[in-house]
């Protein structure tokens, strides 16, 4: 009887235990409201201080930004040493990877998912992604925008409220890579690109593109001036493992991100043609790093995208805890290129579309009819007058991928770039990326190229604020005095890429583009042009230089 007695208490003790554990289990507001409802800012900060709390030794918080209208962002630091700033990593001889989420505020299952793969690492077993690597994440990058909820700010398929796109500003933080105008960007860019150096991002959105079966769509860098063993890399190597690993072992398929070319016709293609330096990830491969975009699909339920974002980002994990070793000498490799290589090279600056590879897509039979005039007036030009509709009846449709691009147009480099005075605000800008820039203390001639402008058109609608330019006109060689407090911005360091795509005046979207020189070359009360404020050195110059 007491050995029975004894086994009864066991088995109550055990079963009060489970009990406890589910209660006390941290649960994001998705899974406390069946996935009706997401997540506000103040929610996301008590699920963070309070899973803080339980594990202060392996997780550590900081606030590396401010938004518009004052709300401080975290960036969450997960790792075995307890890491808390930038230079404890040298110790630890690991590297950094970055999972940020909630960009656009409306697109909220990153949000969700990158709280519950904290809870998972530090309490549910998965304490194995912490052994070669140090996980950053930034959970709600938008916390302005996120607040803002409403009905309709959305069509995806739940929560029946979330946020809108855009920051306090009114900007769309992924359009701000290159011109840094937003507090948030600034000191993503500043504060965690330059200063922790992350092996990869992971930027997370949702997309409400064409029709298909599949929750998860990807894509790696896409500007085609970063390197191309990186960008090959991810294509043939690390997203098709991540792919196959996600199905395997969390049964979500995925599929590249992009559209149907033609959508009355899907069998012509899937188009990807995000490839500019102002997104994210495109800016970041320009820095020589890896990148990825995870675009979870609208049209699936949200407890579906939750669980599919979540799958992903853990596959990717999976993927840099084995291959991180791999992954830094490729960068290093490229960054070494990027020394050696760039400077007095061909730069492209101008691209056609060409083909990644096929694949196949899991998608629907479609039907197609002429829009009423009513809905002609509510959706875009590009839409051309008609409507594609799904129909219930499932189809797989083998299509060549258009993700790559092939220059059709270059620029020569040439040893690096003279700014002259009056650009001090662009020096700084460039300091800020993390490039390198030398103040020139006398006065010298040199030889230098000089564009020679001979028009610019101006977009006639407002983008982010700006009416973007394009350039036209023809380099002059000729020998000019640099005069004193001018800038040198050498070609010859890691960053020269970035520095080619925002100084080049033909980049289609530099710092001309983005209207950074209008006041010095457009002549007041006149039709004229003055020549552009950055010059091509031929070589670097023998003069008194120093740090700016």
């Amino acid at each position: 009887m007491n050995k029975r007695l004894k086994i009864l208490a066991v088995l109550l003790l055990f079963l009060s235990f489970i009990s406890l554990t589910k209660a006390e289990k941290l649960l994001t507001i998705p899974e406390k409201t069946n996935f009706e409802k997401t997540s506000t800012y103040s929610q996301v900060m008590d699920f963070l201080k309070n899973l803080k709390k339980r594990h202060p030794e392996k997780m550590h918080i900081s606030f590396f930004a401010e938004s518009t209208e004052g709300k401080k962002i975290p960036l969450v630091i997960l790792s075995e040493e307890g890491v808390a700033k930038p230079e404890d990593i040298r110790f630890t001889k690991k590297h950094p990877v970055l999972i940020m989420a909630n960009i656009h505020a409306g697109e909220v299952e990153g949000k969700e998912a990158t709280q519950i793969l904290m809870r998972e690492i530090l309490e549910e077993g998965r304490e194995d992604l912490l052994k070669n690597q140090i996980i950053l994440i930034i959970p709600i990058f938008n916390p302005d925008g996120n607040d803002k909820m409403a009905k309709g700010n959305r069509g995806d398929n739940g929560p029946e409220l979330a946020g809108v796109r855009y920051n306090g500003q009114g900007y769309d933080l992924n359009r701000d890579y290159i011109k840094l105008e937003t507090p948030e960007v600034k000191a993503l860019v500043n504060k965690i690109f330059v200063k922790w150096d992350p092996v990869i991002f992971v930027d997370m959105h949702t997309t409400d593109g064409s029709y298909h079966v599949e929750p998860v769509t990807y894509a790696p860098n896409m500007a085609p001036q970063g390197d191309d063993v990186l960008i090959n890399y991810m294509w043939k190597k690390m997203l098709p493992e991540v792919d196959k690993n996600l199905l395997k072992k969390y049964g979500v398929k995925s599929i590249p991100y992009g559209n149907f070319v033609d959508r009355r016709n899907p069998s012509k293609g899937w188009r990807n043609h995000a490839y500019l330096g102002r997104y994210g990830t495109c800016y970041y491969g320009l820095r020589n790093r890896l990148s990825i975009l995870d675009e979870n699909y609208s049209h699936a339920d949200f407890k579906t995208r939750v669980k599919g974002a979540l799958g992903f980002i853990k596959s990717i994990l999976e993927y840099t805890n084995s291959h991180i070793k791999e992954i830094v000498k490729l960068e290093n490799e490229a960054d070494r290129r990027a020394v050696e290589k760039i400077k007095n090279s061909d730069f492209p600056v101008d691209f056609k579309s060409i083909k990644t590879y096929d694949f196949t897509i899991e998608s629907y039979v479609f039907k197609v009819r002429k829009m009423t005039e009513e809905e002609k007036k509510k959706y875009p030009p590009w839409f051309k007058g008609y409507i594609v509709e799904k129909t219930d009846k499932l189809k797989n449709y083998k299509l060549p991928l258009f993700a790559s691009f092939k220059p059709t147009k270059f620029v020569k480099l040439t040893a690096g770039y003279i700014l002259l005075p009056s650009e001090k605000e662009v020096a700084r800008l460039l300091k800020l990326h993390g490039i390198n820039v030398q103040k020139i203390e006398e006065e010298f001639e040199a030889d230098v190229k000089v564009f020679k402008i001979k028009d610019i058109k101006s977009s006639k609608r407002i983008f982010q604020g700006h009416h973007l330019n394009k350039l036209e006109g023809e380099e002059i060689l000729k020998k000019v005095k640099i005069p004193r407090g001018s800038f040198y911005v050498s070609l010859s360091q890691p960053l020269s890429r970035l520095i080619a795509y925002m100084l080049e005046p033909l980049s289609p979207d530099g710092l001309a583009a983005w209207n950074f020189f209008d006041r010095v070359i457009v002549r007041e009360w006149s039709n004229k042009y003055r020549v552009y404020p950055v010059y091509k050195i031929l070589s670097e110059p023998k003069v008194y230089m120093h740090e700016f």
